[in-house]
C-alpha cells in the first residue's frame, strides 16, 4: 500500500500543470509598457484632478459651490481623514509603488532604459508635490518598501521639496539621452504620446512651478529660478502636459464628469461666475453654463439660470446651453500647460518689479487659456490687452493672481496660489462654522491608524499651515 501510495502522488505531480492556479489576469512581472499608462492614469485620475482632491479645493478656493450632501460639508470646511483615505492610498500604494517598479526594471541591464526611468521619475515628482502641498511632511526616504517597513517616517516638506527638484532633474537628464541608450524603448505613454523631448519641457515648466511655490521662503530667489527654468520650457499649447480620457461615458471618463453625472452635489461658484460676466469673459460657457429651470437636489431648490459645469445626463442636465470643456467625458486632466507657464513668468516678472515683461507674459497667459478652450476672439482680446497696459504697478500682482485663478478653473495650483499671494480676494463661507478657508487636508485614516510616526495637527488640522505657507508670525 506505501508503495502504491508513493506511485499515485507520484503520478499526480508529473500530471497537476504547476500553473494552473496561475491567473493571466493577475501577472507576475508587468511589462514597463503596462505599468506606465497604469500610472499616468493613477496619478490623473486619483492625485491630480481626483475627487477628493481637485473637487474639494475647488469648494475652499470658490471655483465650485457644494449644494448638498458630501460636497455641502467640505464646502463649509468638514473635512474628515477618511474623505482623503482614497487619495493618500493610490498616490503610495498605487502610482508611487508602480512608478518604482518602472524604476528598478529601467536599471536592469536586461531591460535598461533612461527613458523610462526618467518618464518615472518626472511623474514622481509630480505625485509628491501634489501630496505634499496639501500634507506637508509626508513619508518618501524610508516610504515605497511594504511589508519590510510599514511604519516610515515623515520627511519634512523642505526635504521633499528638494527631493522634487532632484527627481526632475534626473528625469531631464535620463530623457535627454539618445534612444540608441534603450534597450527598451518607452512605450506605452498616454500624455506625450513617447515622445521624450515633450517630457523634458515638461520637465522644465515643473520644476519652475515648483521654484514658485517657495515663494514665501525664498523671494526674489524662488521668482529668478522659476524664470530661469520656465525659459527652458515648452512655449506653446502644444506643450500642455494633459492626460486624456475616452470620450464616451464610461469609466475611462474625466473624473469630475463621471461624479457630476452620479452625483450633481456642486454647482459653479458665484464668485467665479461674477468675474467672468463682469467683463463678458469668452470662456464663461466652457466653464459653466445656466440652467433653463429649477432643479431639485435633495430638499434644495436651485433656482433657474444659476451655472453649473455639468455634463447631459447628469441629475442637473437641464441647460439652456451646450455642455462645458471641463465637465466633458474626454476633457483632459491638465498637470501644467502653457498658460499656466506663463502665469508663473507674470508673477515672477511682478514680483522682481519687472512692470515691462509681468504684461507681456499676463497676456500672453490669458491669450493660451482662450485657445486652449477654443473661445479666442481677437476684438476681446485686444480690448482686455489694452487694459492690462493700464494697470497701475501697484495693482499689477493682484490682476495677475485674480486671472490665473480664472485661467485656471478647477485646477488645485490656484488653491497653491492663494496660499502663496492672498489672491483672489475670497471670504469664507458664511455657513461654516469656523470663519477661516482651511489651508491644508488633515492626514488619512490609514495613516493615522497604522503608521505612529504619522503627525499629530491637533484638533484644528485643516488650519494648520504648510511649511512653505509661511504666516504673519513667520511660521
Amino acid at each position: 500500500m506505501f508503495i502504491l501510495l508513493v506511485g499515485i502522488v507520484s503520478s499526480c505531480n508529473s500530471w497537476i500543470d504547476p500553473d494552473i492556479n496561475v491567473s493571466p489576469n493577475s501577472p507576475v512581472d508587468v511589462p514597463m509598457s503596462l505599468l506606465l499608462p497604469s500610472v499616468e492614469s493613477r496619478a490623473a485620475f486619483t492625485v491630480v484632478e481626483g475627487n477628493s482632491y481637485t473637487r474639494t479645493v475647488s469648494l475652499w478656493i470658490q471655483h465650485l459651490t457644494g449644494v448638498s450632501r458630501q460636497s455641502q460639508a467640505e464646502g463649509a470646511y468638514t473635512l474628515r481623514s477618511d474623505d482623503v483615505n482614497n487619495m493618500w492610498n493610490s498616490a503610495y500604494a498605487g502610482a508611487l509603488m508602480d512608478t518604482k517598479q518602472i524604476v528598478l526594471k529601467a536599471q536592469t541591464d536586461e531591460t535598461k532604459s533612461p527613458h523610462f526611468e526618467g518618464v518615472a521619475k518626472i511623474l514622481q515628482a509630480v505625485i509628491l508635490g501634489y501630496c505634499t502641498d496639501v500634507w506637508n511632511d509626508i513619508p518618501w526616504s524610508e516610504a515605497l518598501q511594504g511589508k519590510a517597513n510599514l511604519t516610515p517616517v515623515f520627511d519634512s516638506q523642505q526635504s521633499i521639496y528638494a527631493v522634487i527638484q532632484s527627481l526632475l532633474d534626473e528625469g531631464i537628464s535620463l530623457c535627454s539621452q539618445p534612444a540608441e541608450n534603450n534597450i527598451i524603448q518607452l512605450d506605452g505613454d498616454i500624455i506625450f504620446g513617447n515622445d521624450v523631448t515633450m517630457w523634458v519641457k515638461a520637465a522644465w515648466a515643473l520644476k519652475a512651478r515648483y521654484a514658485l511655490h517657495l515663494s514665501k521662503r525664498n523671494g526674489n530667489d524662488a521668482y529668478s529660478k522659476a524664470l530661469e527654468y520656465a525659459g527652458k520650457a515648452f512655449d506653446s499649447n502644444d506643450g500642455n502636459m494633459f492626460y486624456y480620457y475616452s470620450s464616451s461615458s464610461d469609466n475611462n471618463a474625466n473624473p469630475l464628469y463621471l461624479f457630476m453625472l452620479t452625483r450633481g452635489d456642486v454647482r459653479m461658484c458665484s464668485t467665479l461666475i461674477d468675474s467672468l460676466q463682469n467683463h463678458a469673459d469668452p470662456r464663461l460657457p466652457v466653464f459653466a453654463y445656466p440652467t433653463a429651470g429649477d432643479i431639485i437636489i435633495g430638499n434644495d431648490t436651485i433656482p433657474k439660470g444659476s451655472f453649473y459645469g455639468a455634463p447631459p445626463g447628469s441629475p442637473i442636465d437641464n441647460a439652456s446651453e451646450p455642455g462645458p470643456g471641463i465637465a466633458a467625458p474626454d476633457a483632459p486632466t491638465q498637470f501644467i500647460t502653457y498658460a499656466e507657464l506663463e502665469f508663473i513668468k507674470a508673477e515672477a516678472h511682478a514680483a522682481l518689479g519687472h512692470s515691462g515683461p509681468a504684461k507681456d507674459a499676463y497676456k500672453a497667459a490669458l491669450k493660451a487659456s482662450l485657445e486652449q478652450y477654443g473661445v479666442y476672439d481677437d476684438t476681446w482680446y485686444q480690448a482686455y490687452s489694452a487694459a492690462i497696459d493700464n494697470i497701475p504697478d501697484n495693482m499689477l500682482m493682484k490682476a495677475i493672481m485674480t486671472e490665473k485663478w480664472i485661467s485656471l478653473t478647477y485646477s488645485s495650483e490656484s488653491f497653491v496660489d492663494w496660499r502663496r499671494t492672498g489672491y483672489p480676494i475670497l471670504s469664507p463661507n458664511p455657513a461654516a462654522v469656523r470663519q477661516e478657508i482651511p489651508r491644508r487636508f488633515p492626514y488619512p485614516t490609514d495613516a493615522l491608524t497604522y503608521n505612529t510616526n504619522t503627525p499629530d495637527l491637533g484638533d484644528a488640522p485643516l488650519w494648520e499651515r504648510v511649511w512653505w505657507d509661511v504666516g504673519s508670525s513667520g511660521k
